[in-house]
């Protein structure tokens, strides 16, 4: 994947970095990216700027065939019938979280990455990367790569690299109840959604989804904003190749 090599190689520098390069993965083809993110960054904000080509916003009619004031779950559905022509695999759904992990009931296997912290950001949050239903690979925002979360944990009280997607939130459940670690998860973020999954009705509650997909010059970044669960306006960003 296009820029894929130049972000593995910043893996072990601090989260305020990555989300440049987080956002730009992303951009290439609707990919999705193992790159550690700062949740507290805007990716309204954030951008990859070397290639920047001019930004153009929609606020009546339609794009790629989704209708302002479409609502949420419609929406999705659009966007995953752009996946054969656009290659849109994924998308990234902003403030996307829960303060409690029953909440994630069910949940944890649509998506492909999570994120457990404090309320404000720390070094120790959890970043934890699924593909194809198991745990990918786990770092903590400081950028420390991890083959369990907690380490010296046993298997049942730990998320580990291989685990499968659907045990994370009963082991999760059992680690929130551990002193040590209750306050990493005041917030648990549902970050970056697999279009191959069923929608997530909490997807609904979201302000912004965002998602890239190639052009014949570039790329193009498409950020839809939601209002009361409903389409509200688009905003889209070009990229040129280098």
């Amino acid at each position: 994947m296009l820029y894929k090599e130049k972000i593995n190689q910043i893996y072990l520098m601090k989260t305020s970095f990555y989300f440049t390069f987080f956002v730009l993965a992303l951009a290439v083809s609707g990919c999705k990216t193992d790159a550690v993110v700062d949740p507290e960054t805007d990716p309204q904000r954030t951008s990859p700027v070397n290639n920047y080509a001019g930004r153009d916003s929609v606020f009546t009619g339609a794009y790629l065939g989704i209708s302002i004031g479409e609502d949420a779950a419609k929406t999705y559905d659009i966007i995953q019938s752009l996946r054969p022509n656009k290659g849109v695999d994924y998308i990234n759904v902003v403030s996307n979280f829960v303060l409690d992990v029953t909440s994630l009931r069910g949940r944890i296997p649509l998506y492909s990455y999570l994120l457990l912290d404090e309320s404000r950001g720390t070094d120790t949050g959890v970043q934890i990367t699924l593909e194809s239903g198991k745990v990918k690979v786990i770092y903590l925002n400081s950028g420390k790569k991890l083959n369990q979360w907690p380490t010296g944990a046993n298997s049942k009280s730990s998320v580990r690299v291989g685990d499968k997607a659907e045990d994370l939130q009963a082991k999760l459940l059992t680690i929130s109840r551990t002193a040590k670690y209750s306050n990493k998860f005041q917030r648990i973020f549902l970050m970056t959604k697999n279009v191959d999954k069923a929608y997530d009705p909490g997807m609904g509650l979201s302000p912004q989804w965002y998602f890239g997909y190639k052009t014949a010059t570039g790329m193009d970044v498409v950020k839809t904003f939601f209002k009361n669960g409903k389409v509200d306006h688009f905003e889209i960003e070009h990229y040129k190749d280098l």
